[in-house]
């Protein structure tokens, strides 16, 4: 027979009381949410329970679909392509331009406007693009900084300082 009940739970009062219960009020919120999904998924609509989440992200004006143009619309609409800068990725960007836009769109034109640099090369990949509105590879050249064009034009964080084309 146990003397004193107090000494029995003494080692039980001590390991309830190391217990980080603040990780544990974290955890078990999400295991609940995870268990209960797991079992109900089959048989509810997982998103039908946070139908006001569900309509704020969808009615968002840049993820709503609904009033997007048809590829009808976009066959008989004019898309223009305006390329701006070096070609240091072009590579990699380049050919999904060319079979994305402008050859699954007969009405799309393509203007370019870069500076010539050691990557100008890799504009090369648009001699296989079918519209090619206009080209203008430039060398850049520097202006004379006077107060007007600092105030117009800054040339912050530019390695090149202001340019001109």
């Amino acid at each position: 027979m146990v003397k004193s009940p107090r000494k029995l739970t003494s080692p039980i009062s001590k390991w309830f009381s190391d217990i980080n219960w603040g990780f544990i009020m974290l955890i078990i919120p999400l295991l609940s949410f995870i268990i209960f999904f797991s079992f109900h998924a089959p048989t509810i609509n997982t998103l039908s329970s946070f139908s006001s989440v569900k309509s704020l992200l969808f009615n968002l004006p840049f993820i709503n679909t609904a009033n997007s143009p048809s590829k009808d619309e976009l066959l008989q609409s004019k898309i223009e392509v305006c390329l701006v800068g070096g070609a240091r990725r072009f590579e990699l960007t380049g050919p999904s331009i060319l079979e994305m836009i402008l050859k699954e769109y007969p009405n799309s034109d393509l203007f370019l406007h870069s500076p010539l640099d050691s990557d100008s090369f890799k504009f090369s990949l648009l001699k296989f693009a079918p519209n090619v509105a206009a080209v203008k590879i430039f060398r850049p050249q520097h202006f004379p900084e006077n107060e007007s064009f600092v105030r117009v034009l800054t040339a912050h964080k530019s390695p090149n300082g202001i340019q001109v084309s």
